[in-house]
C-alpha cells in the first residue's frame, strides 16, 4: 500500500532545520564577535592606540597571513579558537562581522611563504606573550624570542633628546656600558628612527656603516638591524633595535609585524616602568636637579619611602635647589639623601605631615601658610616659622619653603633704622600705593595715622632753595630710568632736618618706571658735627698758627751745632705733624760767667697757646735763675716757685745740667723728667737720676744734685718724652728708655766721632709723630 506522505509535515521540518541551523550559525557568530571585540580593547591598551586601530591592526594581519579574524583575536587572548561557521553557511556571514568593503579598505599585502616557527612564533602569540613580562630585561628577552633576532636594545628617550639604555637581550656586557647613553649629537640608527618617528631597516651592513655610527663596533658586528620606535599618548618614548648576526631582509609582511610587536612592546615597558615607579628613580631625578639648579629660593624633590607593607613612612630629599636652606642651616647638598623625619623628627604627625600624605595620595596641590617648628635636637635653634607649597610629583613630592622672619631679627632692623636714623619707602606709580617704614614718619616727624607723604607733599616740605636738587632728582629717575644720590633740607614739623636720600626707579620691560625705591637718612646731626668739627679746625689753625710763631720766637734752633767751653752741643727739634697742637718741649744752652757751660730741656704739660706762653716763661726764668745762682738744684727750685705760686696749675719736667770745663764736672738735676743718657767708647749708660719732683706739683719741693766726671769723646743725651714714649695702641712692651739705648747700640758702632754730636741726633726717631720732640746732645772737646 502506497503511503502519501503530509507535504506540510515535511516542510515544517525542514523550516525547524534550517532555523536551528540559522540558531546555531548566529551563536557561533555571537562568539566570534565577543572574541574579537575583547581582543580589540587588549590590543588597543597594550599598543597604546584608539579601539578602531586596534581592530585595523587584526584584519590587516589576518589578511596577510591568511587566518581568520576569529583565530587572530583567540591568539591575541590567549584562549582557543571559537568554532567557525558551518559548512554550509552561505559564502558571505549575514552578521558581517567583517565585509572588506563596509569596514575597511582593501589592503593589497602580498602574501609570502611563512618564516619556520623556529624562527619566528606566530604573532598572536608573541603579542600575548609580551603583554605577560615581568620587567624590561624579561620584555626584551620575550621580543628576541618572538621575533627570532640574535640580540635586542631597548632604549627610552631623555628629556634632553638622547637615549638611555632600558634593558638588553643576548648583548655583551663591553656593548652595554658603552652604550648605556646615546647622546643626541651622535648620528646612530636608533636617534634617526626616534626623530622622524619612523623605522630604519638596514639590512646590508656596509650601507649602515656608510649612513650610521654603528651601536656595537667594533666588538660586536651584526650584520643586520632595524630600529623601530615605540610611542606613549602623544610622542615617540624610545626605540627598540632588533639585532641579526647574518643578513637579514625585512619583507613588507615582516615589516608590519615587527612594527605592531614592537609597539605592544613598548606600551608594556612604559607599562613596566610606570609601575616600578623607575622614570623617577632612575633618570627623572637628574633631570628634575637640573630643573632646580636655576630656580631661586628652597625648593626640593621628595621621594616616599615605604615600609615594608607598602605604605609611605618617610619622605627622602631627592633633590634640591642651590639656595635650598633648612631649619638647621643645611644647604641643597647637605640635604639630598637626607629624610624628613631623622632630620626634622617633630614633624611627624603634624599639619605639615599630614599634608605631605593628602597631597602624596590626592595629586592636589596644597599651601601650609604658617607651620611653626619646634626643634628638639641640642645645638639648633628651638623654633621657626615657615610657608611651605606641596605639589604632586610622580611618587613623590615636590616641596617649596621659605622662612618667615625671626621677630629678634626685625628687632634688630628696625633699632638698626633707629640708630642710624634711617627710613625707606616705596611709592607704585601705577596703582598710586606708598608704603614707608616707622623711621620715615620720625624722620618727617608726622603721625603715621595720617600715612606716608605723596611725592607733591615731600616737594612742598624741601626748602625752596634745595627744590633744583629734588627736581633734578625726580627727573633722572622718571625721565632717564637712572638711581640718584642726592642730599637737601627739608622742613620736618618747624624744624629744618638734613636728608641723604638714594633713589632707584623699578622699570617695565620697556624700560618705564613703574616703582620708586627710596632710602632716606637724616644726617642733620652729622652735618651740625661737621660745622663744628670745621669750626674748631679754624680755631686750632689759627691757635696753632700763633703758637707756632711763638715757640719759633722764644726757641730759636740752630742751624749747626754750638761751640760752648769744653763741650760741643747739637740741638734738634722734631714738630709733631701738621696738624697736631704745638707742644711745650724746650732746651736751653749756654756759657755761665764763670767759665762753665749750662744745659737745660723740659715739657710743659699739654698743648697749645697756653702751654707755648708757659714753656717761654720757664726758658726765660732759666736763664736768669742760672745767672744768679748756678747750682742745678737751685735753678730747680727757682722754676718750681714760679709754677705753683701763679694762680693756674702748670706742670712741667725739666733737667738742668751745668758743665765745668776746667775739672770736666757735670752736676745735674731733674724733675720728674727721663734720664740722660751717656755714650761712652760704643756703650750707651743710663745716669742714676737724683730725687725731684715734677715742677709745679708740689710748694717748697727739694731737688737733688748728682755729679760725675767726663772724658773727652763722652757724649751727654738728653731728650724729651716724645722720643721714646709709645702710645698704648702701638702694642709695644718693656722699658722706652732700654728700647731708645738698644737703638743706639744698633747704630753707635757707625758713628764718625768727629761728626758727633750732630750725626747722633740725626739718626733718632721720635717714637710717635703726635708729639712734639726735643733732643740735645752735648759731646766733650776737651
Amino acid at each position: 500500500m502506497a503511503v502519501q506522505r503530509d507535504p506540510t509535515g515535511s516542510a515544517l521540518a525542514d523550516l525547524v532545520a534550517r532555523q536551528r541551523d540559522e540558531i546555531d550559525r548566529l551563536r557561533a557568530a555571537a562568539r566570534r564577535q565577543a572574541v574579537v571585540e575583547q581582543a580589540k580593547g587588549v590590543l588597543a591598551e597594550r599598543l597604546s592606540c584608539r579601539p578602531d586601530e586596534a581592530f585595523e591592526d587584526m584584519v590587516r594581519l589576518a589578511q596577510a597571513t591568511g587566518s581568520d579574524l576569529a583565530v587572530i583575536a583567540a591568539g591575541v587572548l590567549g584562549v582557543p579558537a571559537p568554532p567557525g561557521p558551518p559548512s554550509d553557511s552561505p559564502t558571505e556571514p549575514t552578521d558581517a562581522l567583517f565585509v572588506p568593503d563596509r569596514s575597511l579598505r582593501q589592503v593589497d599585502i602580498p602574501k609570502p611563504s611563512p618564516a619556520p616557527l623556529r624562527e619566528r612564533t606566530p604573532q598572536p602569540v608573541a603579542l600575548a606573550a609580551i603583554g605577560t613580562a615581568a620587567d624590561p630585561e624579561d620584555l626584551a628577552d620575550l621580543v628576541r624570542e618572538h621575533v627570532g633576532c640574535d640580540g635586542v636594545l631597548v632604549y627610552l628617550l631623555e628629556p634632553d633628546g638622547g637615549l638611555r639604555l632600558e634593558a638588553v637581550a643576548n648583548v655583551p656586557a663591553k656593548v652595554r656600558l658603552e652604550w648605556e647613553r646615546v647622546p643626541l649629537r651622535l648620528e646612530t640608527g636608533a636617534l634617526a628612527s626616534v626623530l622622524s618617528g619612523l623605522p630604519q631597516w638596514l639590512p646590508d651592513l656596509e650601507d649602515a656603516r656608510r649612513r650610521y655610527v654603528l651601536i656595537g663596533e667594533p666588538a660586536t658586528v651584526w650584520r643586520s638591524r632595524a630600529w623601530l620606535p615605540f610611542q606613549d599618548q602623544t610622542r615617540v618614548a624610545g626605540v627598540i633595535g632588533l639585532l641579526w648576526s647574518v643578513d637579514h631582509d625585512f619583507s613588507a609582511e615582516e615589516r608590519w609585524e615587527l612594527e605592531v610587536l614592537v609597539r605592544a612592546a613598548g606600551s608594556t615597558l612604559l607599562a613596566l616602568v610606570s609601575a616600578e615607579a623607575a622614570r623617577q628613580g632612575r633618570n627623572w631625578t637628574l633631570w628634575v636637579q637640573h630643573l632646580l639648579d636655576v630656580l631661586p629660593g628652597s625648593v626640593a624633590l621628595l621621594g616616599a619611602v615605604h615600609g615594608a607593607d607598602g605604605e609611605v613612612v618617610d619622605f627622602r630629599f631627592e633633590a634640591a635647589s642651590p639656595d635650598a636652606t633648612d631649619f638647621s642651616g643645611r644647604r641643597y647638598q647637605q640635604l639630598v639623601g637626607r629624610t624628613v623625619l631623622t632630620s626634622y623628627p617633630t614633624v611627624a604627625g603634624t599639619e605639615l605631615w599630614d599634608a605631605y600624605h593628602r597631597v602624596l595620595r590626592t595629586g592636589v596641590r596644597e599651601v601650609v601658610s604658617i607651620f611653626d617648628y619646634e626643634e628638639n635636637t641640642p645645638g639648633l635653634p628651638q623654633h621657626g616659622r615657615y610657608t611651605l607649597t606641596i605639589g604632586k610629583f610622580g611618587d613623590g613630592l615636590i616641596l617649596a619653603w621659605h622662612e618667615h622672619e625671626d621677630p629678634l631679627q626685625l628687632e634688630r632692623l628696625r633699632s638698626v633704622q633707629r640708630l642710624g636714623n634711617i627710613g625707606w619707602g616705596e611709592w607704585n606709580l601705577v596703582t598710586n600705593e606708598i608704603d614707608w617704614s616707622d623711621q620715615l614718619y620720625v624722620i618727617f616727624d608726622r603721625d603715621p595715622a595720617l600715612g606716608p607723604m605723596s611725592l607733591d607733599e615731600i616737594r612742598a616740605s624741601v626748602l625752596r632753595e634745595d627744590l633744583p636738587i629734588l627736581q633734578n632728582a625726580v627727573r633722572r629717575m622718571l625721565e632717564r630710568g637712572e638711581g640718584a644720590d642726592s642730599e637737601l633740607r627739608l622742613m620736618a614739623g618747624d624744624q629744618i632736618r638734613c636728608g641723604r636720600f638714594i633713589g632707584e626707579p623699578v622699570l617695565d620691560v620697556e624700560g618705564r618706571p613703574v616703582r620708586l625705591d627710596v632710602v632716606l637718612q637724616d644726617v642733620t646731626a652729622m652735618r651740625r658735627a661737621e660745622k663744628r668739627v670745621f669750626d674748631l679746625s679754624e680755631q686750632f689753625a689759627q691757635e696753632h698758627q700763633v703758637a707756632d710763631h711763638l715757640r719759633s720766637a722764644v726757641l730759636p734752633l740752630p742751624s749747626r751745632p754750638l761751640d760752648l767751653p769744653g763741650m760741643k752741643v747739637a740741638v734738634r727739634y722734631l714738630a709733631a705733624e701738621q696738624w697736631a697742637e704745638v707742644g711745650g718741649d724746650w732746651y736751653h744752652a749756654f756759657p755761665i760767667d764763670d767759665g762753665s757751660t749750662l744745659l737745660a730741656i723740659g715739657d710743659v704739660a699739654g698743648h697749645g697757646l697756653a702751654t707755648a706762653a708757659a714753656m717761654a716763661k720757664l726758658r726765660y726764668a732759666a736763664t736768669g735763675a742760672a745767672l744768679t745762682n748756678p747750682d742745678p738744684a737751685g735753678v730747680l727750685d727757682v722754676l718750681n716757685r714760679m709754677l705753683t705760686g701763679g694762680g693756674g696749675v702748670t706742670l712741667a719736667s725739666a733737667i738742668v745740667g751745668r758743665f765745668e770745663p776746667t775739672t770736666r764736672r757735670l752736676s745735674w738735676a731733674q724733675a720728674g723728667h727721663p734720664a740722660p743718657l751717656l755714650l761712652r767708647s760704643h756703650e750707651v749708660h743710663r745716669l742714676d737720676r737724683p730725687d725731684g719732683p715734677i715742677l709745679g706739683a708740689v710748694r717748697g719741693a727739694v731737688y737733688a744734685t748728682a755729679r760725675m766726671l767726663l772724658a773727652p769723646g763722652d757724649t751727654v743725651l738728653m731728650f724729651t718724652d716724645g722720643l721714646i714714649e709709645r702710645r698704648p695702641s702701638a702694642g709695644a712692651r718693656g722699658d722706652d728708655l732700654e728700647r731708645l739705648m738698644d737703638e743706639i747700640r744698633g747704630f753707635i758702632a757707625d758713628l764718625d766721632p768727629e761728626e758727633m754730636p750732630e750725626a747722633l741726633t740725626s739718626r733718632l726717631v721720635p717714637a710717635t709723630p703726635l708729639d712734639d720732640t726735643c733732643i740735645v746732645a752735648a759731646t766733650i772737646t776737651a
